[in-house]
């Protein structure tokens, strides 16, 4: 019981590695990759798994406080709930195809932020660089 306690506020919780089928991607071929989850200190219930692809443009705005700015490109969502036992290593294959993409400008980096939703607890988040060729 005091495990789901830490649990739920990041202490010993679920972690995850990203990885990339590999680094470089043309805008029409999908993006291929797998999520390693590794179990934390109890079994952890995955609600669903959200795939960010998300560039990072310099910010030409003087006024802003900001240098710069992401702006999100393209979400995928997986909805397959599912559990991660204690101390489990477990992998989930993804792909999604990149439908209209809207650059802002020219990115200075490309990354797919991986976030993991657990209900009622904090979740756990990654991000793995890419290119995308256009």
């Amino acid at each position: 019981m005091f495990e789901k306690l830490l649990t739920s506020i990041g202490i010993g919780n679920l972690k995850i590695d990203t990885r990339l089928e590999k680094l470089t991607f043309n805008e029409e071929e999908p993006i291929k990759g797998k999520v390693i989850f590794y179990g934390g200190s109890c079994d952890i219930k995955v609600e669903y798994i959200m795939l960010s692809l998300i560039e990072r443009v310099n910010n030409k705005d003087e006024d802003s406080d900001f240098a710069e700015f992401d702006n999100v490109l393209h979400k995928y969502k997986v909805n397959k709930s599912f559990v991660i036992k204690k101390g489990a290593q477990q992998e989930y294959e993804f792909e999604f195809k990149l439908e209209q993409i809207d650059f802002k400008g020219e990115p200075e980096e490309i990354f797919l932020k991986t976030h993991v939703h657990i209900d009622q607890s904090v979740g756990a988040d990654d991000e793995e660089r890419l290119i995308i060729v256009r």
